[in-house]
């Protein structure tokens, strides 16, 4: 069945409109991607941190059925650099069964990650990550501080207003600026 619909977009390259010839180079590009999954998994496995970190980009971009449950298992990844880039992917995807898996990133050794899961928490819009976005505002790591504030600004729940009030005239500015922003979006 691939091979027919590989044959289909073929010939739509040649179609005398630019847009059917864009969607089947797309197409054919996706169709590649998804059945070379095995490649990717492959390069998952690698020693290689490079060959890692594009082969999560690339599942994200291709978005396989079973994307998902590959990048949740890419969290708990021994590399930061692989951790931080599939909570990227996975904030991205908005998949709501890997909120617990991303909340538990917030206390990740990497500040990195810890960060990054902040603001892809801020995707879901869920106000159940309130408290827990909350609780970290009382990290030493001013970044992670400001990527919750901002978070729980994007999530819009009111019981953040005393996160925010608890850090606005925390010493670094960063940090005050960040909770003044979010205290102003909360009703």
């Amino acid at each position: 069945m691939l091979d027919r619909q590989r044959e289909v977009l073929l010939r739509a390259l040649q179609d005398s409109d630019e847009v059917v010839r864009q969607a089947a180079s797309a197409a054919l590009e996706h169709l590649e991607a998804c059945a070379d999954i095995s490649a990717l998994q492959r390069a998952l496995q690698s020693a290689d941190r490079r060959q890692r970190v594009a082969a999560v980009y690339a599942l994200e971009r291709i978005n396989p059925p079973q994307a998902g449950a590959m990048l949740v298992e890419l969290l708990q990844d021994q590399d930061p650099d692989v951790r931080a880039v599939a909570v990227q992917a996975v904030g991205a995807r908005q998949d709501k069964s890997a909120l617990s898996s991303l909340v538990r990133c917030l206390k990740d050794p990497s500040p990195a990650v810890a960060v990054h899961a902040a603001r892809a928490l801020a995707h879901f819009k869920d106000k159940r990550l309130a408290p827990y976005l909350q609780a970290m505002c009382a990290s030493p790591n001013t970044e992670l501080v400001c990527a919750c504030l901002d978070a729980l600004g994007e999530i819009g729940d009111a019981s953040s207003v005393d996160a925010g009030i608890g850090v606005a005239t925390h010493s670094n500015p960063e940090v005050r600026l960040s909770a003044v922003r979010m205290l102003g979006r909360l009703h």
